[in-house]
């Protein structure tokens, strides 16, 4: 439905989304203070718009307009796609991410950024680059060539961004206590709403890394709900468990397993890991492994026909499992980072047909428009799910907000007791 070329996919969303632990206190004192001394290096005199859009979600808006000049200067520094993506969205530039960098630098000097677009740069480049590029923001140099280029691994802030060309504040979770805050995508933030984790019940996180939704889940619960977290390498459940140290969440058992096997009659029950008896979960999140074409801004997507067609696969049998795990009355929480069909509503449309135990609910909050038309679900269905794309639907139409997102899709079913939906 969507050309991963189109322009709103390639530019950045014009808000900085941070998910805020409830489990911690929360001042705005902090981020005003930063703020104010990026006004100042900046010379802006009116800070950027700043606000709780929920209690657990802070929302941060673009510089002004009217008083921001961006500026360049006379060396360019070459990244590549992925650290260029991150500048635009208000991060700095860190080592492994610098490509090019001419001779001539000083430390602490300034300099411009661009993103190399088609990944021909090759690292360590001296002189001005020739291929493909975009300029995306400007910053201070922290790191010279040889601390970049001459050591087998580099590390650290290789340039202190000053100002995207997004012109979205250079903010991150840094500036409060470890914990207190998590840079997330606000589309994912709605999908722990849409889950809406109560203590006690029985939740289960199927493809949980990096633990995003796992920890919102738990703090939304106070941590009272008993929740499983599953990820298929240990690499992953160990990112999941640093999260929930740093957010002080305690309701959380990790375990290291594949999820499409993670369902038996034979087990021996919901404490001793997986597998897990059928019937098993008041909640399951599905947070699906998807082709990830939501993601802003999309500067060099490399996905293939062939791996696009994969993805459905995967997704069918995860889908399957949480039909088995699922109680009846449960609720199975679908969710992707992306904008195909046939990985979103297609999907739906699938899991209708295949499991007549299945019904589609509404997935309260509806933030994010309906689902798209002609794609196999009436309007009744449409308006059950949730996709957050730029355009308004008179379906159901939404706050700006929430059409400048990544593009995400959310939708919700119950497990009833017999075949009759």
């Amino acid at each position: 439905m969507y050309d991963i070329n189109d322009s709103w996919l390639s530019q950045p969303p014009k808000y900085t989304t941070f998910r805020i632990n409830s489990l911690k206190k929360f001042s705005f004192c902090q981020l005003e203070q930063v703020l104010k001394n990026q006004a100042d290096e900046l010379n802006i005199s009116v800070l950027p718009n700043y606000y709780k859009l929920n209690p657990d979600c802070l929302i941060l808006e673009q510089w002004s307009y009217n008083e921001l000049n961006l500026e360049k200067t006379n060396n360019d520094a070459i990244v590549d796609a992925l650290c260029a993506a991150a500048v635009l969205r208000g991060s700095h530039v860190f080592a492994p991410g610098v490509m090019g960098l001419p001779t001539n630098c000083k430390l602490n000097g300034k300099i411009n950024i661009y993103g190399d677009l088609e990944g021909n740069c090759k690292r360590g480049l001296k002189v001005k680059y020739n291929g493909k590029k975009l300029y995306v923001g400007y910053g201070i140099l922290k790191m010279l060539r040889h601390d970049l280029f001459d050591k087998e691994k580099s590390s650290g802030m290789a340039i202190q961004t000053l100002m995207p060309a997004s012109k979205l504040p250079v903010v991150n979770e840094t500036i409060y206590e470890e914990g207190v805050l998590l840079l997330q995508n606000l589309p994912s933030i709605v999908c722990g709403w849409v889950v809406n984790a109560k203590a006690n019940e029985f939740i289960l996180d199927m493809c949980a890394a990096p633990g995003n939704k796992t920890t919102h889940l738990a703090e939304m619960s106070n941590n009272q709900a008993k929740i499983i977290a599953i990820d298929k390498t240990s690499q992953k459940t160990e990112k999941i468990k640093q999260l929930c140290i740093k957010h002080e969440v305690q309701c959380v058992k990790i375990y290291t397993a594949d999820s499409t096997k993670c369902c038996s009659k034979d087990s021996l029950g919901v404490d001793a890991g997986p597998p897990f008896p059928p019937n098993s979960f008041d909640k399951v999140l599905l947070d699906a492994p998807c082709s990830g074409l939501g993601q802003r801004p999309q500067l060099n997507n490399k996905i293939t026909p062939k791996m696009l067609e994969s993805y459905k696969f995967v997704q069918r049998k995860l889908l399957s499992t949480a039909v088995d795990l699922l109680k009846v009355g449960g609720k199975l929480i679908y969710s992707t980072c992306t904008v195909t069909v046939e990985e979103n509503e297609g999907l739906v449309n699938w899991a209708l047909e295949k499991y007549p135990s299945l019904k589609l609910i509404p997935s309260h909050p509806l933030m994010g428009g309906p689902g798209l038309p002609s794609c196999g679900l009436n309007d009744d269905q449409r308006l059950m799910v949730q996709r957050f794309r730029p355009e308004v639907d008179i379906l159901r139409p939404t706050e700006a907000i929430y059409r400048d997102t990544i593009g995400f899709f959310i939708a919700t079913f119950t497990k009833t007791a017999n075949k009759d939906k």
